[in-house]
């Protein structure tokens, strides 16, 4: 019980620390909150795509691709936008309220938690199932978004607009030249592969500043009951579904990190963003990126210590 302990006390703690650095920043006057906002920019396109990158070009394909896995997180992510297209409504008639819970109830931040959490777990580098796993999750959680999101401003979605789109996205650019560059054997110069490391090696730090620093939970809304209800949903539906059905499809150790990561992580950043440029209601969005964050510590450490308390993990 005791190593269980401090073995989940290991996965958040650095992620509590260094965003309790960028707050510290931030209210000690080092970095304003409009500054990391342009950092969060750079991070997104530049430092996010290149560590997802350096992840697919560093693995071994020899050893087979997660099929089952990738499948079963497609199926679950597909119910949960169904769930993101139906329950909301039942919330609030508000559609721009509606569509931003919808968003939060399957956007997770997969990518930044999934890789400081495996590491932190099973060693700096030893995340191959949670990157391959993301090669699904990262497309899908894009896709169903847009067209949460879109449905609602225009009443339709326009499959090849959002196709290209998701092309678009830095992460998915990145996931494709990293595919390419492996499958297709090209070298990379030693100069060039110490950036790409380098980028990569400090993303997660950088990130998890980033996010404390821009940590704000604006003036809440006179109607807080969206608010609750998509924490609600996020934080405790969500993975109290879909985290024993995991566990019952037998998926153990990096895969069942993975799951925990899709079904348990906080709402991504680029909510935020993304719904103020899709017309949603962005101080909702803002809202619960920043309360699933801070909560997703306890969150994260619980389900962490009672995976591994039953040595799954």
């Amino acid at each position: 019980m005791y190593d269980s302990f401090f073995a989940a006390l290991n996965v958040v703690t650095p992620m509590m620390l260094l965003m309790a650095l960028g707050s510290f920043s931030r209210i000690n006057g080092m970095v304003r909150r409009e500054t990391m906002r342009e950092f969060d920019r750079l991070i997104f396109r530049i430092f996010m795509p290149v560590m997802l990158f350096k992840n697919i070009y560093d693995m071994d394909f020899t050893q087979g691709f997660a099929v089952r896995e990738m499948i079963f997180a497609a199926v679950c992510l597909t119910v949960l936008f169904a769930l993101g297209l139906t329950i909301p409504k039942l919330i609030t008639k508000d559609g721009n309220k509606s569509s931003v819970i919808g968003q939060a109830l399957l956007r997770c931040n997969y990518l930044l938690c999934g890789i400081v959490v495996a590491e932190a777990i099973y060693g700096e580098g030893n995340t191959r199932a949670v990157v391959m796993i993301g090669m699904v999750v990262i497309p899908a959680i894009n896709i169903f978004s847009a067209i949460i999101l879109e449905l609602n401003r225009s009443g339709s979605a326009d499959p090849l607009k959002l196709f290209i789109a998701v092309l678009k996205t830095p992460l998915i650019v990145g996931a494709i030249l990293g595919f390419a560059f492996r499958l297709l054997n090209i070298p990379i110069i030693a100069p060039v592969w110490s950036v790409i490391r380098s980028i990569s090696n400090s993303t997660t730090t950088v990130s998890f500043v980033s996010l404390g620093a821009g940590l704000n939970m604006p003036k809440l809304h006179s109607d807080i009951k969206p608010l609750i209800w998509g924490i609600f949903l996020r934080m405790v539906v969500v993975p109290i579904i879909f985290m024993p059905l995991s566990i019952i499809m037998g998926f153990r150790e990096q895969s069942l990190c993975a799951m925990m990561i899709i079904f348990a992580a906080p709402t991504a950043v680029a909510s935020y963003p993304m719904a103020v440029a899709m017309g949603a209601d962005g101080d909702l969005a803002g809202q619960l990126v920043c309360a699933t964050t801070v909560l997703s510590v306890i969150t994260i450490f619980l389900w962490t210590l009672f995976l591994n308390t039953f040595s799954l993990l």
